[in-house]
Formats: C-alpha cells, sequence, structure tokens
C-alpha cells in the first residue's frame, strides 16, 4: 500500500470519525431506536445494523468509481475538475457542521426520490428480531439521504478507481460507526458531546482541510499525469 492511498484511507476514517455529530441527527435516531430493543444480543444487532449500512456505501462507490474510470479513462483533463467539485461539496458540508451555511443539505433532496419506495420495504423488517433483519435494516437505511454521504461519495467516485472509491467509503462508514453504535446506547450523552462547538469546529476544520487537498491534488496531478 502505497503512502498516498494510506493518507486517504486514514482521512476518510477520520472524516467519518469527525463529522458523526451530523450522522447522529440523521440516522442516531434510527440507530438508538435499534440499540433500546428488547433483543438479548443489543450490541451484536446494533453492528450488524452498521455493517449493512456501510456496505451499501462501499457498493455505491464501487459502481460509482467503476463508472467513472471508463469515463475519465476517454477524458482524463475531466478529472481534476471532478475533484474540484467533490471539493466544493466537502468545503460546503464543512460550513454546515460548524453552522455557518446549510445550502448543502439540499443535495438530500435529489435522494428523497428513491429513498421514499426504499423506506416502504423497511416496514415489513420492525420490530427487528433477528439478525438479518438487522442487517438488512442497514443496507437499506444506507440509501438515506444524507449530503455528507453524498459528499464523502463523490469525493471517493473521483478517485476513478473502483477498489480505491469503494475502499475510501469504507473506510468512511467505519470512522462513522463508533459514536452511531455508542448513540444506540448513550444516545444523549453522545449527542451532547457532539454539539460542543469544539468538536463541531474541529470536525468543520478537518472537512475544510479535506476539501483544499482534493482539489489542489486533483490539479497538481493534471499537471504531472505520471506523479504518484
Amino acid at each position: 500500500m502505497n503512502s498516498e492511498l494510506l493518507l486517504q484511507l486514514s482521512s476518510a476514517s477520520l472524516l467519518g470519525f469527525m463529522s458523526s455529530g451530523h450522522c447522529i441527527g440523521m440516522c442516531g435516531g434510527i440507530s438508538c431506536a435499534l440499540g433500546l430493543q428488547n433483543h438479548p444480543q443489543k450490541k451484536m444487532a446494533l453492528l450488524l445494523y452498521h455493517l449493512g449500512r456501510i456496505s451499501t456505501y462501499t457498493l455505491l462507490a464501487l459502481l460509482f468509481g467503476a463508472s467513472l474510470q471508463h469515463t475519465l479513462h476517454k477524458f482524463p483533463l475531466l478529472a481534476p475538475w471532478l475533484r474540484t467539485i467533490a471539493g466544493l461539496l466537502l468545503l460546503g458540508m464543512a460550513l454546515h457542521i460548524a453552522q455557518w451555511w446549510s445550502g448543502i443539505v439540499q443535495l438530500e433532496k435529489l435522494g428523497k426520490r428513491w429513498w421514499q419506495p426504499l423506506q416502504s420495504l423497511t416496514k415489513p423488517l420492525l420490530p427487528a428480531q433477528h439478525y438479518w433483519q438487522f442487517f438488512l435494516l442497514g443496507v437499506l437505511w444506507g440509501w438515506l439521504p444524507c449530503a455528507l454521504v453524498y459528499s464523502t461519495l463523490t469525493w471517493a467516485a473521483s478517485q476513478a478507481d473502483p477498489k480505491q472509491s469503494a475502499s475510501l467509503m469504507f473506510f468512511f462508514g467505519l470512522g462513522t460507526t463508533p459514536a452511531l453504535f455508542a448513540s444506540g446506547i448513550f444516545a444523549q450523552n453522545i449527542q451532547t458531546l457532539m454539539q460542543k462547538k469544539v468538536w463541531r469546529y474541529s470536525a468543520a476544520l478537518l472537512l475544510a482541510g479535506c476539501a483544499v487537498w482534493t482539489m489542489t491534488a486533483g490539479w497538481l496531478h493534471a499537471g504531472h499525469p505520471h506523479m504518484h
């Protein structure tokens, strides 16, 4: 594994962890509800739910990365522009987490078209009692409209390498899991921590740094196509 890929995977994981406050707002209630189910193995049930959610993120990145790989192979000059779009989305997400601008959440309206029919598929699985039900709920709820997921998915797909794109989203999903898992058990305490200014500003700073790195790296590679 080269140093650049290792840095990207670490960044994806840290990005997910530091952005968990937004994740809790979006689907922490779901995680909390699952954690409060009268189930003898609550922790295992929650882990399977999150494994399903991460599986959806990974599959989406794999598909988008594969489609962009073919396109960018034909039109390599599109790569830095795509990285720029990904960086701007991450920057918009940073402003949202810092609570300075919330225009980025308009992206979530795009996902409502496919989320509504998928949401109806979750009803037969509730109340969840079996492990496979928790996993499938995670797979379905992985499609929940989320600006953070869309922003990170664009960044991951902009690598134009299916395996690398999938790996980045997998590590991003892993990064979001500790806080979401804990929110299913210690919801109030976790939410209080994530809403503190120091946490929000730290997460926003990390996202902004990732955004700048994504945009500048795209243009540096465009100028030096053989640079690794």
